[in-house]
């Protein structure tokens, strides 16, 4: 069956240098006739029953592909079938009996003549490390109650507050009086304490009030092993994928057993979502971590990364290769491997890694695929105008966002804008750090960046807006204002850390924190800390007892948040009908919130970035105060005319509409 195209490559074999034949598969590979030729629609990988098993790899560029069938997961021991050629370059076997909880490899026959051994790239499961893929019933690893399991519900579609964390990270730390630290589990026990008895781990997440938690990479990653996942040495954050349908197993606590991670994945999951919360799941679809030993190099060499004029690998991520996600079996990977975590491990979303690699037509596949499931599953990403060979107007880039308009971004010009850069320059200044100038731009993206320049972002809706000022690879906030600040003493760094976080929570737009952003967290001067020891990485959980008032301050900005329209208004007409902005110099921004149709109140905001306290007009009548002075105050206290604000501090007014 198989199809004429690829014969002149064929027709090379054991004729011509091996380079020769390598050479002229990447022309046929690189025309587009290929995808319509082997663009292949029907199922991949595994699909078990108890009584027999279906396999089918699709590699059209290779001669044969032999299964391996290993007698143990770890023994080396195996026996070999012959695949049968199927339709649209794709190679297939069928084996009867019960296989759960088997190892199986390919081995491919090239035409250059190398012979390459490989993971399945759709297996649903591996041995430690991911050496090996494995064969189960994925319907035994389901925990009791997960077919109970719902995500929470949501007033409001758009009702979203991002935390983000690693699994690792937030449980790892003795002081988090977790028992699975580090671990899918850690995050399923309740009544966790820090060391003066306040909530941590899972408690916590519900204690501060967020909607959503986003957990860095969770999918099979190379750089960890498995085995030896307690070593706090022994630490990478997961950006270097290997297998993207498989959890990873330095998570689990037997990595060793290909059941667990499922299971405990799981778990995990639902003791999230019975408390409220969901579950945004981290992504790396942008690169691998080695093209040569990943399955995708192994079974279709070259066909799944970009490559430049010169033949050489794309980088626009920077890490040596750029996933050629235009490519229809490339697309097709990415959109069936979310649908996969979405179906079967209840993810909510997803947060693209680098996603201005991936193509304006991928992530809309995502988004319609996802929506056929929940449209209500929210997709993210970096919208980074990268360096890749793809056209600027393909690429899934926040100047492109108008072209996604129920895909999110994250918005760098609200950060840099209030914080000042994290690059080149870290001890760049902004807004809540002492930059003169910088109201206007603060404004724009407070607004939602509905009058940003078309060079920065055209966007469709505030909802594309991710507000942002730290995430896992910048400069913590409490160590990016040690920089910038460091001639401050603690209490002024850290009234501008409150004010910071305060303007991204009171935004329009979705706001996003990096954990322990609300209590002073550090990596000790270390930004892009990827493959930094734990000890660096790690939530101090008595940072929760030490700033205990803080963490308060901002759990009940959230809270604020959520219970209004106004801070979360849908569409662009609704900013500009309901948001008015009365005063934007001298380091004092002063927002006026009203008319919204279902709310019954009104409110005023006046963020001050001046290390004195300062006055300042406000919309006349009567106003209650509800923030001051990094606080929140019953309302007795009553404002007209003239505000006063303490230094580097947010006044939050409010009053009801007769």
């Amino acid at each position: 069956m198989r199809e004429e195209f690829l014969q002149p490559v064929f027709d090379l074999v054991d004729t011509v240098d091996p380079a020769l034949i390598r050479l002229k598969t990447r022309e046929l590979m690189h025309d587009p006739k290929f995808d319509q030729v082997y663009g292949y629609a029907g199922e991949l990988g595994v699909n078990y029953h108890i009584e027999t098993c279906q396999f089918r790899l699709w590699a059209p560029t290779a001669l044969a592909v032999e299964l391996l069938i290993y007698d143990d997961l770890y023994g080396d021991n195996y026996s070999v079938y012959e695949m049968l050629e199927g339709e649209k370059g794709t190679y297939y076997y069928s084996l009867d009996g019960d296989w759960h909880n088997t190892a199986y490899m390919y081995r491919l026959y090239l035409p250059d003549g190398a012979t390459n051994l490989s993971v399945d790239p759709y297996a649903k499961a591996c041995t430690a490390n991911g050496e090996r893929g494995v064969i189960l019933d994925l319907e035994r690893a389901k925990p009791q109650g997960w077919y109970e399991d719902r995500p929470p519900a949501m007033s409001h579609d758009t009702d979203v507050v991002i935390y983000e964390a690693s699994v690792r990270d937030f449980t790892a730390a003795e002081n988090s009086g977790v028992i699975h630290r580090g671990k899918f589990l850690g995050m399923t026990e309740e009544g966790t304490k820090s060391p003066q008895g306040r909530s941590t781990g899972l408690d916590y997440l519900v204690d501060l009030g967020v909607t959503h938690v986003q957990w860095m990479p969770l999918a099979d990653f190379a750089t960890v092993d498995e085995l030896d996942a307690g070593n706090p040495e022994n630490y990478n954050w997961g950006y270097d994928p290997l297998h993207y349908n498989i959890p990873d197993g330095s998570f689990a606590t037997d990595p060793k057993d290909p059941m667990v991670r499922l299971s405990e994945m799981r778990q995990m999951v639902m003791a999230l979502h019975k408390k409220g919360i969901r579950v945004i799941m981290d992504v790396v679809y942008n690169h691998v971590y080695q093209t040569e030993k990943h399955p995708f190099g192994l079974t279709v060499p070259g066909y799944y990364f970009r490559e430049n004029s010169a033949g050489e690998l794309s980088n626009g991520t920077g890490v040596g290769n750029d996933t050629a996600s235009q490519r229809f079996m490339m697309r097709r990977y990415i959109v069936d491997s979310v649908v996969y975590w979405a179906k079967e491990f209840h993810i909510d979303g997803f947060r693209f890694d680098l996603m201005g690699i991936h193509d304006v037509d991928t992530m809309n596949a995502v988004r319609r695929a996802l929506d056929e499931i929940d449209p209500s599953i929210f997709i993210l990403g970096e919208g980074w105008h990268l360096d890749t060979r793809l056209d600027s107007n393909e690429k899934a880039s926040m100047r492109n966002a108008y072209r996604t308009p129920r895909v999110a971004y994250f918005n760098d010009k609200i950060r840099d804008a209030v914080k000042g850069s994290d690059y080149g320059n870290a001890q760049d200044t902004g807004f809540a750090t002492g930059k003169f100038m910088t109201e206007q731009q603060v404004l724009t993206n407070f607004a939602g960046g509905y009058n940003l320049s078309n060079t920065e972002a055209i966007i469709d809706n505030p909802q594309q807006m991710i507000q942002y000022i730290a995430a896992h690879d910048n400069y913590t906030l409490y160590d990016k204002i040690l920089l910038s600040n460091g001639g401050d003493d603690e209490n002024k760094r850290h009234r501008r850390q409150m004010l910071a976080t305060s303007i991204i929570l009171l935004a329009q737009g979705v706001p996003f924190i990096h954990s322990g952003q609300e209590m002073y967290r550090t990596k000790n001067g270390i930004r892009d800390s990827y493959n930094s020891p734990e000890w660096i990485n790690q939530i101090d959980w008595s940072l929760r007892d030490r700033f205990a008032t803080s963490v308060d301050y901002i759990s009940q900005l959230i809270r604020l948040r959520l219970s209004n329209r106004l801070f979360n208004l849908d569409t662009f007409g609704e900013v500009r009908a309901y948001l008015k902005i009365f005063k934007a110099d001298y380091q004092i921004i002063g927002v006026h919130l009203a008319g919204h149709p279902t709310s019954s109140e009104e409110y005023v905001l006046i963020f001050n970035g001046q290390d004195n306290n300062v006055k300042c007009w406000i919309p006349e009548g009567e106003w209650e105060v509800i923030v001051r002075d990094l606080s929140f105050r019953d309302g007795t206290e009553k404002m007209s005319n003239l505000a006063e604000i303490e230094a580097l501090s947010t006044l939050v007014l409010k009053r009801k509409i007769n």
